[in-house]
């Protein structure tokens, strides 16, 4: 080069460039929003698959139309299949192209973006499908029942009948009713399960009723022959609360702690009922709701940790294995 010449050739630079000048190239940045919305998408895409599926298989649609439960995990495993397919044909051409050009590893990374999604959304699908129906079976299905029932404030055990609440959810008795634990019976079925049941009768001053058919009832919360009874909130003296248990199972073995009580203590009931004995049963259904959609919340929160946590390791080997 002729040094007086006025034109100067700035050398090149080999492995010293200047790495700030290469990181905002447009084509540097363009692939690295690609790649981090492609992570943020592994990570969101299936955290949706889990938290819509386990919203809906707890929600009142599915308690008032349970074949929706099916419909739901049907077209979910339909949107976890379409993924597993993209994830084969993103196989099948990185097998025909991109592992014979070293250059160009493009379709390496479209297969493993894809495989990671597959496998993310399969998760999704199964662990939605086993929280939403947990929570449905042990809360939401619970809450569900008593809320489509009626609620009745300030009722006379004393001369109140079975057959006048057999709608009844929820139910407040007049102040001094209590439980005859002397007449409590039990039933142990042939699971070893005690099913305890006792009386509701109205204040000491009121007359017995002419019929036993308001019972507070649980299960092996008493001993042999119903003695013990703790079932509810039996030992709390301000407890004058009713939440109805539905569940048929149940009501058959109560049904025959009732028969049996009927024939040791000479009782008379026509049309048994049976609650869980609260002090308020109205606070009592909605904290079940409460816990409901808390477990919801933490179990989509900790889901989205664990697709964070898995996607980051799995970026962070798959580009190790890139630099070999």
């Amino acid at each position: 080069m002729n040094p007086y010449s006025s034109v100067y050739t700035k050398p090149a630079e080999y492995g010293s460039a200047n790495w700030q000048e290469r990181m905002f190239e447009p084509m540097t940045c363009r692939l690295l929003i690609l790649s981090t919305a492609q992570l943020a998408l592994l990570v969101l895409m299936p955290w949706a698959i889990f938290a819509s599926l386990s919203w809906g298989l707890m929600s009142l649609a599915v308690y008032l139309y349970p074949w929706l439960s099916h419909v739901m995990i049907v077209g979910t495993a339909m949107l976890v299949l379409l993924t597993v397919v993209a994830a084969l044909l993103s196989r099948g051409r990185w097998l025909k192209k991109g592992s014979r050009e070293d250059n160009h590893p493009r379709f390496m990374r479209g297969y493993a973006w894809w495989a990671a999604l597959a496998v993310l959304s399969l998760i999704a699908f199964v662990a939605g499908s086993v929280v939403g129906s947990t929570i449905f079976t042990k809360y939401m299905k619970g809450y569900y029942d008593i809320s489509n029932l009626d609620s009745y404030d300030n009722v006379d055990p004393s001369r109140a009948a079975g057959k006048q609440l057999l709608d009844a959810g929820r139910v407040i008795f007049v102040k001094g009713s209590t439980l005859q634990l002397k007449h409590a019976m039990a039933h142990q079925n042939s699971s070893m399960k005690m099913y305890c049941v006792a009386p509701i009768i109205a204040a000491s001053d009121q007359p017995l009723p002419a019929t036993y058919d308001l019972w507070a009832a649980g299960t092996d919360c008493c001993s042999d022959g119903g003695s013990n009874f703790t079932c509810g909130a039996s030992r709390s003296s301000g407890a004058r609360g009713g939440l109805r248990l539905l569940s048929r199972e149940e009501d058959y073995n109560f049904r025959l702690a009732v028969e049996d009580a009927e024939f040791m203590y000479h009782l008379r009931s026509v049309h048994p009922l049976f609650f869980e004995w609260t002090v308020d049963p109205i606070k009592e259904i909605t904290a079940r709701k409460d816990e409901a959609f808390w477990v919801y919340f933490a179990s989509n929160l900790m889901f989205l940790l664990c697709a964070f946590f898995l996607v980051v390791m799995g970026y962070a080997c798959f580009q190790r294995l890139a630099k070999r």
